[in-house]
């Protein structure tokens, strides 16, 4: 019993070695143009998009070495690598059965995502379509625009399906990032507590590329230059914690007067703008009482931040962005000893 099944179990090894030895010769078969779903030379990309039957599309554009979302938005770095090493090392494992072939062409005309590419003269240099992934085969069923040969494609040594970094929700492509600085980059950043006038302040580089200060606060004394290096540096990386795409909600905030305005302006005079607002205690809100028991209205830990041109409303947290919210008495010390001023105000309150 045992004898048979090892002979049944060899015989399914050798069907499948043989199979896939002939499948693999008969490639040669096809003309390149139904099988070159691998782009070679990836820098060569100008614009790739990716459209789905819901009604999403995702555009991704590539200016001055920059991608840019939907015409309007910054994409996650990881998204885009992640994208174009998928692009260059597609290779077809297998075309698919004819016997198969119907119904793997009509499960992508119902569940596909369209992938076209085009290059820096602007000419669209190809365009497939993705299907379902099979466990089985290991791969995706991939069909060229204008072929009439459906192929198993997937990448050497990679197991899952490549439709993964092909997503077209567009929220998901959005980087999280607000702030992103090399410090001597940065010539003026202005922090605006509209309801906190003393509180507000702007640092300024000056010719010589030294920083001045600036308030309405008198003080004796210059700022201290290290800790201003120090303030600078935090703009090194900053991100949201994540998007809340609910655009009623943002626009009944922006009717509302901000917390705090954060601007920073680089040397190529371009300005970023951040606005937080205070986000109210829900059920999650860790810190819900003052030290003497009295209720907060407002959460301590988590703000609203609108920015990207008033097109983005997200979380952020006062872990990442506290450390920004001082005054300009802040400046004028030793060392860096930060208060938060809304955190503070608030618990007055």
């Amino acid at each position: 019993m045992k004898r048979n099944w090892l002979y049944f179990i060899l015989f399914l090894v050798l069907a499948v070695v043989a199979y896939f030895t002939i499948i693999r010769k008969n490639l040669g078969s096809y003309s390149k143009k139904d099988t070159a779903f691998a782009v070679e030379d990836t820098t060569q990309i100008s614009k790739i998009v990716l459209s789905n039957l819901k009604g999403e599309t995702i555009q991704l554009d590539q200016k001055n070495n920059i991608w840019v979302l939907n015409e309007k938005y910054t994409p996650r770095p990881d998204a885009i690598s992640n994208l174009m090493r998928t692009l260059n090392q597609l290779e077809v494992k297998v075309p698919v059965a004819k016997s198969m072939h119907n119904n793997v062409v009509k499960g992508i005309a119902g569940k596909r995502t369209k992938v076209e590419i085009f290059n820096k003269k602007g000419e669209k240099t190809k365009g497939f379509y993705i299907g379902e992934y099979r466990d089985a085969l290991n791969g995706n069923f991939l069909l060229m625009e204008g072929s009439e040969h459906t192929f198993v494609v997937n990448i050497p040594g990679f197991s899952g399906s490549i439709s993964t970094v092909f997503f077209t929700d567009e929220t998901d492509w959005k980087s999280e990032n607000i702030f992103a600085y090399n410090p001597e980059d940065i010539i003026q950043l202005d922090i605006t507590y509209p309801t906190l006038k003393d509180s507000s302040f702007s640092i300024i580089k000056k010719e010589d590329g030294k920083y001045d200060v600036a308030s309405i606060k008198k003080h004796t004394t210059s700022a201290n230059p290290e800790i201003i290096s120090f303030y600078l540096k935090q703009f090194k990386l900053l991100n949201a914690e994540y998007f809340i795409n609910e655009p009623e909600k943002k626009d009944s905030i922006l009717t509302t007067v901000p917390a705090c305005v954060i601007m920073v302006t680089d040397k190529n005079k371009i300005t970023t703008a951040l606005k937080i607002y205070y986000r109210p205690i829900t059920y999650r809100t860790k810190t819900q009482y003052t030290s003497d028991d009295k209720p907060l209205q407002f959460d301590l830990d988590k703000y609203y931040g609108i920015f990207n041109n008033d097109n983005d409303l997200a979380i952020i947290q006062n872990f990442v962005f506290g450390k920004l919210l001082v005054g300009p008495d802040y400046f004028y010390r030793q060392r860096p000893a930060g208060v938060n001023t809304l955190n503070e105000v608030l618990i007055k309150k």
